[in-house]
């Protein structure tokens, strides 16, 4: 635990230029005096003054008390939706997200009380991307993002869009179910952007800062996805059958194969472009006995189908979240929810003393967000 005199120097540390105790004081609520004593180590701080502080500065809460980062400090980045009316990137769903991620956190905070395992540093550039994720990640996109970038993939029902949140140190990345699997794949290459371009440690959501965020975010997700070795493949192809194959084999829409072609300047032939304004589903189904080598046809789509449309969790964060329950440190109804199963279901050691209490306990569980504006005063969606 660090001493007062400790706490104080870190937060001179944070002042920035051209602020003066008096000022901190004033903003603090606080008497010079008492702001003085304190950065002296002559008298302690409140939760309460330290959080306006903390407020004042844009300090993290958790490093001026301990001096170490907080290990769940949360910071969110969505994806934004284009409003043709209002010319700007917007997230009309996040109030009704909110509620949802926090059930998130939560898991994260219950499986893991000293903070998850921080994840590897992401290489900025989306081809050095691409070589660690290895050829033809998309077949099982989620699963390689986990094994080779040590970034958590989770798909939960309900979401109006998509996120990526960092939990302490740890990259999260939270996609809404949809059948539309090419969809869910450019998702997740778009919050890998945000992830690796470092958009979460600077976050700033005004409408400028998401615009420049989001299109970032897109060019990342774009230059992952389909390579300049993809583009010319495709720029060169002569068949719609080729445009199909290609398609399948990337993982992605007609319309992001279209979109890619046309920011590199490529002018395809008309069956070509003929075959890029078709929609996915379409383009796919006309043409189903050519992706037969491609390791594509119906069933190959369905099953596309169904891992983009099914929950999914870590299995390293449900077997901690299992492992927690099952010493009674953890409340069942977060491994409940994580599995969709009833709570009773859940195998978890019954108090032998005080059951009122118990349940008490669990029903009076701090919520993440409450936790959050209390502890951590981090972003919000």
């Amino acid at each position: 635990m660090s001493t007062m005199s400790e706490v104080g120097d870190r937060i001179r540390a944070a002042m920035p230029f051209g602020m003066n105790q008096r000022q901190l004081a004033d903003r603090a609520g606080m008497t010079p005096d008492a702001l003085s004593r304190a950065l002296n180590g002559q008298r302690g701080l409140s939760p309460l003054e330290v959080a306006k502080i903390a407020k004042t500065l844009g300090a993290d809460t958790h490093w001026l008390i301990t001096g170490a980062p907080d290990p769940f400090a949360i910071t969110v980045a969505a994806r934004h939706a284009w409003d043709i009316g209002r010319r700007e990137r917007h997230n009309p769903g996040k109030q009704d997200d909110q509620s949802l991620l926090d059930r998130v956190v939560g898991l994260y905070r219950a499986a893991f009380p000293q903070g998850p395992t921080p994840s590897a540093v992401l290489p900025s550039a989306p081809t050095d991307t691409r070589e660690q994720l290895g050829p033809e990640f998309v077949r099982d996109f989620a699963d390689k993002v986990e094994q080779r970038l040590n970034i958590d993939v989770i798909r939960i029902p309900g979401l109006k869009t998509d996120y990526s949140l960092r939990v302490g140190e740890r990259g999260v990345i939270v996609l809404a179910t949809q059948a539309s699997w090419f969809r869910s794949n450019w998702s997740l290459a778009h919050e890998l952007g945000h992830l690796a371009l470092g958009h979460h440690s600077t976050y700033n959501d005004s409408a400028r800062r998401v615009q420049s965020d989001e299109k970032a975010a897109d060019a990342f997700a774009a230059q992952l996805l389909i390579s300049q070795h993809d583009i010319d493949e495709v720029g060169s192809a002569e068949t719609e059958g080729a445009v199909a194959r290609a398609v399948w084999r990337l993982g992605i829409s007609t319309e992001a194969m279209r979109n890619r072609l046309a920011s590199a300047r490529m002018q395809p032939n008309p069956a070509v472009t003929e075959a890029l304004r078709t929609s996915t589903p379409r383009l796919l189904r006309a043409n189903a006995l050519d992706l037969t080598d491609a390791g594509g046809g119906t069933d190959q789509v369905a099953a596309r189908e169904q891992a983009a449309s099914a929950r999914r969790f870590p299995l390293a964060l449900l077997s901690a979240l299992q492992t927690q329950t099952e010493l009674g440190a953890a409340s069942p109804a977060h491994l409940s929810w994580a599995l969709d199963v009833p709570i009773d279901d859940i195998e978890f050691p019954e108090p032998d003393e005080d059951a009122a209490g118990y349940e008490r306990m669990v029903a009076e569980r701090p919520s993440a967000s409450r936790w959050r504006s209390l502890i951590t005063g981090a972003a919000q969606i």
